[in-house]
């Protein structure tokens, strides 16, 4: 199903559900003295969307691990974008929630079907880290009758959502992604009554990231793969990942497939030892095939829909740079700390740019830029990336070479 489907029916339904759940709130209040909260011991988290931005959330889910240490954890998650959770092993995995979204009929049965397993966890709090989603308000609400805490839009234009929290905190355009979901966990802690949340300080040496080590097996795996592709007996040292795609959420990220060829023609060109390897799921291997076909070397690899998930991160601990949207790969690369030139247009580095100093963005900052936020529901008016256009081959190809002569130790295996 397509994300602009999914909009519509977060717009179309979402909204009557809201208010109708929110009058529902309401109403049972004339009648009944408000309960008093429980500690939290069966803790929801919902994450429905954007894998990429679901590792900045790491940190704020290492702070509540720290805070409740015997809480059992849960996680909501569309099924596509479990992995990242799975492979972290942030919780058990019997406690990872999937809904699929393949055609209306697969949401609303695999959605059905999530509420129940919720329902039967006796979920008492709820963290809804979706942005302004109105699905994942519904069913935090559906599924807990103790602790809410979500993003409220207060007295803001955005997404209405009703009023169905017991903890609202305030989203902010203004601070990094990683410190607003951190917001989130620190305001469970908080005097619900004391609003606007979260109103105190979020260190920023408190949004670090684990270092993630493949295994030996999903390196021998990703080994023999590259090998396959046409990769023959080349050094850690000499790889450079090509991650010319984005998700089908926002394509106005990509970069052009032009200047991704000539960037792919001209580090053949300059470093002649390198070997580039294009990544990206099946689904896009015809961007793949488009570079291919204009940069016609041995020495480049089309490796899209090759690994799976965990082959890609071990991939990445053997590579020694990766060129990449601003998408989920950028921050996969954190967790290995690969050095990583992020290309952004439409969005801002200020709110979502990687965790860690292992990235350089290149942001043309445009006036216009950025065109998307929360509050559009990340939809954009505009047809023309300009704003990625003005990123030159020139000043990526520099920033490129820069990272390759840099000596860097490779990661430790377990």
């Amino acid at each position: 199903m397509h994300v602009d489907t999914l909009r519509l029916l977060d717009r179309y339904i979402g909204i009557p559900l809201c208010w109708a759940l929110t009058l529902l709130r309401r109403l049972g209040g004339l009648f009944s003295r408000t309960p008093s909260l429980p500690p939290p011991h069966r803790i929801l988290i919902i994450k429905l969307s954007e894998m990429g931005s679901t590792v900045l959330a790491i940190p704020a889910l290492a702070e509540l691990r720290r805070r409740c240490p015997k809480a059992e954890l849960f996680f909501l998650v569309f099924e596509k974008n479990a992995a990242i959770v799975e492979v972290l092993e942030l919780l058990p995995a019997e406690h990872i929630i999937t809904v699929g979204y393949k055609s209306p009929w697969q949401l609303m049965t695999s959605g059905f079907r999530a509420l129940r397993q919720l329902l039967r966890a006796r979920i008492d709090t709820t963290i809804d880290m979706d942005l302004l989603s109105r699905l994942s308000a519904i069913s935090a609400f559906l599924v807990c009758h103790g602790n809410r805490v979500g993003f409220h839009r207060y007295n803001e234009e955005g997404l209405y959502r009703g009023n169905l929290l017991t903890h609202r905190v305030l989203y902010s355009p203004h601070i990094h992604t990683s410190a607003a979901f951190m917001g989130l966990v620190l305001t469970l802690f908080a005097d619900p009554s004391d609003e606007p949340h979260y109103r105190g300080r979020i260190d920023p040496r408190d949004l670090s990231l684990p270092k993630y080590s493949p295994t030996a097996n999903d390196i021998s795996s990703v080994r023999r793969k590259l090998e396959t592709a046409g990769i023959q007996g080349a050094k850690n040292e000499s790889l450079i990942i090509v991650n010319p795609n984005s998700s089908d959420i926002f394509p106005l990220r990509k970069w052009p497939l032009d200047n991704y060829a000539e960037l792919c023609r001209r580090l053949l060109r300059d470093l002649p030892q390198c070997w580039l390897v294009i990544t990206g799921v099946s689904s896009e291997q015809a961007d793949a095939r488009y570079i291919m076909e204009r940069v016609r070397s041995p020495r480049c690899v089309d490796f899209t829909g090759k690994p799976n998930f965990r082959e890609l991160l071990a991939l990445y601990s053997m590579t020694k740079v990766m060129v990449t949207n601003d998408s989920g790969p950028a921050h996969f690369a954190s967790l290995l700390q690969l050095p990583t030139v992020v290309l952004v247009g439409p969005e801002t580095p200020r709110l979502y740019a990687p965790l860690g100093d292992w990235h350089k963005d290149i942001y043309a900052n445009y006036a216009c830029s950025p065109c998307v936020s929360v509050y559009n529901g990340k939809n954009s008016p505009c047809r023309e990336n300009r704003c990625l256009k003005a990123i030159l081959v020139d000043e990526v190809l520099t920033e490129v070479v820069s990272w390759m002569s840099i000596r860097i130790p490779p990661p430790g295996v377990n």
